[in-house]
């Protein structure tokens, strides 16, 4: 017998030897598995079953490879925080507990220097709101602006659903009562002369008779870029909105006017980017515009 022929012998007899001695159930060391897997004399398993769907799955298995459930409680607890907290959600949640901590460190500062402050009076202790509910114009801009805004709606019917013709004369309205006063305030960038310029940034939305939240959002927000000279990259592209996606192209004109106490939303946390929208909450978002301009006059001009 040739050498390379003794050793692939040999490499035959070990090969064999690993079966024989693997056969063995190494709890009783008498009896040998089946198929299964199972001891024929002890029952002992190789195989922990699936809980799930009973499928046997080899030990330090973490998911079953029938059914993919977790084979421990760690692995499905994870599974189960995945498949209902959304990323927004996890990212609201870092932001709270962010928010959290650094509302505790002021607090800390703040109660350790109450001894060097006088007790605050009563006004002090009442924030401004930022929208206010009713609108009392007292500038003359603001006052001819809600004028002119009465007599267009004053034949139509204001539950109604807005049209582009609607949205149109009312961004046109925002133009001639405060575009002379953003010539005065304003160093780099003026409103248009007219709607139809802000009409091209309504390509994203499909044509129809009604205009929806999401256009009329967009339109005003384009409108507000100019009047108040901020950009996109001014906001965070974080949704403040749980029915629009980080990054969607909605996200920044929605999360914008809602900073400026704008609504246009369907409520606190859905905006409704494809919902038709009323004649009078779009009168309304154009008044907290014009509100808004009242209070930046006020600051800068006197």
């Amino acid at each position: 017998m040739g050498k390379s022929q003794k050793s692939a012998d040999i490499r035959i007899v070990n090969d064999l030897r690993g079966v024989f001695m693997f056969s063995y159930c190494p709890k009783c060391e008498t009896g040998k598995f089946n198929s299964a897997g199972n001891c024929d004399h002890c029952g002992y398993s190789l195989r922990i079953q699936c809980s799930e769907c009973g499928h046997p799955n080899i030990p330090g298995a973490r998911f079953c490879g029938s059914c993919g459930h977790g084979m421990d409680l760690s692995v499905r607890l994870q599974n189960f925080i995945n498949q209902n907290v959304s990323l927004l959600m996890k990212f609201k949640l870092r932001k709270f507990a962010t928010g959290l901590s650094f509302g505790a460190l002021l607090a800390i500062f703040a109660f350790g220097s109450m001894g060097m402050q006088s007790s605050p009076s009563i006004e002090d202790k009442v924030s401004t709101p930022k929208k206010a509910q009713v609108f009392n114009f007292h500038a003359d801009f603001a006052i001819s602006f809600e004028n002119d805004l009465a007599a267009l709606c004053k034949n139509r019917n204001i539950m109604q659903n807005t049209s582009p013709a609607d949205l149109n004369e009312i961004v046109d309205l925002l133009i001639k009562h405060l575009k002379p006063l953003a010539e005065k305030l304003n160093h780099n960038r003026y409103p248009a002369a007219t709607s139809a310029v802000y009409v091209k940034a309504l390509h994203n939305f499909s044509s129809s008779s009604d205009v929806t939240r999401g256009s009329s959002a967009m339109m005003l927000f384009n409108f507000l870029s100019d009047f108040l000279e901020f950009n996109y990259r001014d906001f965070s592209q974080d949704s403040s909105y749980d029915d629009i996606p980080r990054f969607h192209f909605m996200s920044v004109p929605a999360t914008a006017l809602k900073s400026l106490g704008i609504e246009l939303s369907r409520d606190i946390d859905q905006f409704g980017v494809a919902d038709p929208v009323s004649l009078q909450q779009v009168c309304n978002a154009a008044r907290s515009i014009v509100a808004n301009a009242e209070i930046r006059a006020s600051q800068q001009l006197n």
